[in-house]
């Protein structure tokens, strides 16, 4: 995409979209001056034909006058006067981008009113955002369409910004944003496809490929070599379906590297939900239920974009939990490869099998952390809705950086607590731990099993996904299917280190 950042007045723009993101209700600031320049006097009458209410979220499009250099003006509101709200912005550039394709209009020129930050200006992560709609909003997923998308997304942007010395850097944050929002749209694209395009063979075909794409080292032990080194319980999983299972692991090694940081992604391509098996409408969507494997694989694509000096794992264990006739059984004993043993007591409570093998291999790298990320639990889409995550972990700095990381990012996680009396739901009488733990604190439990095959010396967390992997009832700025949550978060939090 072209970018161009100067400070060219708004009514002498030549585009296609000319976009205001507007502070406060009307008159004073600059980006209300500028709109009213452009309209040719006072902007609110046709912003209230349009259906402009002066809330936090409005957006209209009108076409514009004969006078202006644009065909269609678009305007948001963003915040309260000095009160910037994060994530207002990348909506803003969602939905310009979701328009501009929609119509077939190639270029938007953005005008953000400079009192959203106050006296300090605009900073650098509001033009990342607006990269990461502008990426975000122009996604379509019409692979399997006879029809697809009419028009191709918008390739250039200009961005008003009235200092002279920072604009190179102001620039390199709406690029920023775009990789961020191109990695993030790989993962939508995983989580999208049926499971008889993502399978656990041709997954491996997908790493490939990107680690072609990145430079990135890839490793893919088959089902005989995740045997040899006694990767029973993902093996169990697996053992029911048509398809090989592996175990793919992706890494990212910059020079001189801050950190070491291993993402572990629950990667079942299909679950039907094996010998307890799902009802057809629980079906429906398990193909999402890679969603942890299709985060890190964005995760990492995204880091090796912008090219962080932090040395990070993508590693993911694909299998699909069938029914087939060697399916593993209700009463099975699974000795996983840090040497735990595991009653099944439900096969659908697969996901944490497939981890816990995946976990302890992730160690064995001497990682300085290890999240992993998993649609693991309806238990904890109960407990805090379809649009937040549930986080957990034994460190307190790790899980800390993870909801702050998700704040700045707009993608929202909770504390959950690893409440050690809870241990006591999941003791087995014939094995160490059952794979559940009851109806009560499902995710929590979940969290606690997985505990179970983290080694000691890194900083863990949990990151249990279920709700926000995955948009049911669509809306503008989070339209049906795969999100690719936390692609964001993650690299968010990976700059950090």
């Amino acid at each position: 995409m072209n970018i161009e950042v100067a400070a060219t007045k708004p009514r002498n723009i030549t585009t296609d979209i000319l976009v205001f993101g507007l502070v406060g209700r009307g008159g004073t600031s600059d980006g209300w001056k500028a709109l009213r320049r452009v309209l040719g006097g006072n902007p609110l009458p046709q912003l209230e034909l349009e259906g402009w209410k002066g809330k936090a979220g409005d957006f209209v499009v009108f076409h514009a006058p004969p006078r202006a250099n644009c065909r269609m003006i678009a305007v948001g509101y963003l915040a309260n006067r000095g009160t910037p709200a994060r994530g207002a912005i990348r909506d803003l550039a969602n939905r310009v981008a979701n328009k501009a394709r929609s119509v077939g209009m190639s270029r938007v020129a953005f005008f953000l009113d400079p009192a959203f930050d106050g006296p300090r200006g605009i900073e650098r992560w509001a033009y990342q955002e607006l990269g990461e709609g502008l990426g975000f909003g122009s996604y379509r997923f019409d692979a399997h369409l006879a029809k697809k998308a009419e028009h191709p997304p918008a390739d250039s942007v200009y961005a008003y910004y009235r200092g002279r010395r920072d604009r190179d850097e102001v620039a390199q944050a709406i690029t920023d944003g775009l990789l961020i929002a191109t990695a993030q749209n790989k993962a939508r694209d995983l989580v999208n496809e049926p499971a008889n395009v993502v399978n656990p063979e041709s997954y491996v075909d997908y790493a490939k490929a990107l680690a072609e794409e990145h430079g990135l080292g890839i490793t893919v032990l088959n089902r005989e070599e995740c045997a040899a080194r006694n990767m029973n319980a993902f093996l169990a999983v697996g053992q029911g379906g048509g398809y090989e299972p592996h175990l793919v692991h992706l890494t990212w090694t910059p020079e001189n590297p801050k950190a070491r940081v291993a993402l572990v992604g629950k990667a079942v391509t299909f679950d039907a939900g094996g010998l307890c098996i799902k009802t057809a409408a629980g079906q429906a969507t398990m193909k999402m239920d890679m969603g942890g494997s299709a985060a890190v694989f964005g995760a990492i694509a995204a880091v090796a974009s912008l090219n962080l000096p932090v040395e990070v794992h993508a590693i993911f264990a694909a299998c699909e939990n069938m029914l087939g006739s060697k399916a593993y059984h209700t009463g099975d004993i699974l000795k996983a490869s840090n040497g735990k043993t595991i009653e099944v007591l439900n096969t659908d409570a697969e996901g944490r099998l497939t981890l816990a093998d995946a976990l302890h291999y992730a160690g064995a790298f001497e990682p300085d952390y290890i999240i992993d990320l998993a649609t693991l639990t309806g238990a904890c889409v109960v407990a805090l809705g379809p649009s937040i995550a549930a986080v957990m972990g034994r460190s307190r700095q790790l899980v800390r950086g993870l909801l702050a990381a998700g704040e700045r990012a707009g993608e929202p996680m909770w504390e959950l607590p690893l409440h050690e009396e809870y241990k006591e739901l999941l003791k087995s009488k014939q094995a160490d731990l059952k794979n559940i733990g009851g109806r009560w604190g499902g995710a929590i439990t979940a969290g606690l099993f997985l505990e179970e095959f983290v080694p000691e010396g890194p900083q863990w967390a949990h990151l249990d996904i279920a709700g926000p992997a995955w948009v049911d009832n669509g809306k503008p700025t989070k339209p049906y299917g795969g999100t690719g949550f936390p692609v964001r978060a993650l690299v968010d939090w990976i700059r950090t280190l």
